[in-house]
């Protein structure tokens, strides 16, 4: 009961809280957003900031999204895009899910990472639920590789934690998704605050 009163104020101060770090994630939502076809698994809708960006015709996109009030106001977002379904479940329960399809084109995983309990475990079903030439597009902040503000990521993670309703600091989600079984064909690395990750990956070549 607490901690859904808490997603209840996380979510009505989210978007205010996230409005200037959007300014500049946006060119990097659209960027990997435009490539996207087929059936679509998007990871973590939140608000469903990334619901405009989509393109409207050739894609079906599934948005999951455990957290009961994110979802209520993504279903807000909706309107009338009749491409875009939206299931209040996490990752772990996409394969339960009977109406969902059991493989995607695209799997989108954006500022979702950080907040999971299991990472890997999180990567492992990303692997599992992406076709083989399928594409998962990634835009997430990691661990910063500076040793002074790692450092002090590192020291505030266990306070920032609770705070942003379980939102890792100490992560590097591109090692974790590697370590996983996929490889990038497109990365790019760059700074807003923190160190941030962005790229095109596919499932590596079994050798």
């Amino acid at each position: 009961m607490i901690r859904r009163q808490y997603q209840k104020l996380m979510t009505y101060f989210y978007d205010p809280f996230m409005k200037s770090t959007e300014k500049i994630l946006l060119m990097h939502r659209k960027e990997l957003l435009q490539q996207v076809q087929g059936e679509v698994l998007e990871v973590g809708s939140g608000t469903g900031i990334n619901f405009d960006l989509y393109p409207d015709k050739n894609a079906h996109i599934y948005g999951i999204e455990p957290s009961l009030p994110m979802y209520k106001k993504a279903k807000k977002r909706l309107q009338n895009k009749s491409n875009i379904t939206l299931y209040n479940i996490g990752i772990e329960n996409v394969l339960q899910q009977k109406d969902l399809p059991d493989q995607y084109d695209f799997i989108i995983s954006m500022l979702v990472l950080c907040t999971v309990k299991d990472a890997e475990k999180a990567a492992r079903l990303y692997y599992k639920l992406l076709k083989n030439n399928g594409k998962l597009l990634v835009l997430e902040h990691i661990h910063s590789t500076g040793k002074f503000y790692g450092k002090i990521q590192t020291l505030v993670n266990p306070l920032w934690k609770p705070f942003a309703d379980g939102c890792n600091l100490t992560r590097r989600q591109d090692i974790i998704l590697k370590n996983n079984g996929f490889e990038a064909i497109e990365e790019s690395y760059f700074n807003y605050g923190t160190d941030w990750y962005q790229a095109t990956m596919i499932k590596k070549h079994k050798s």
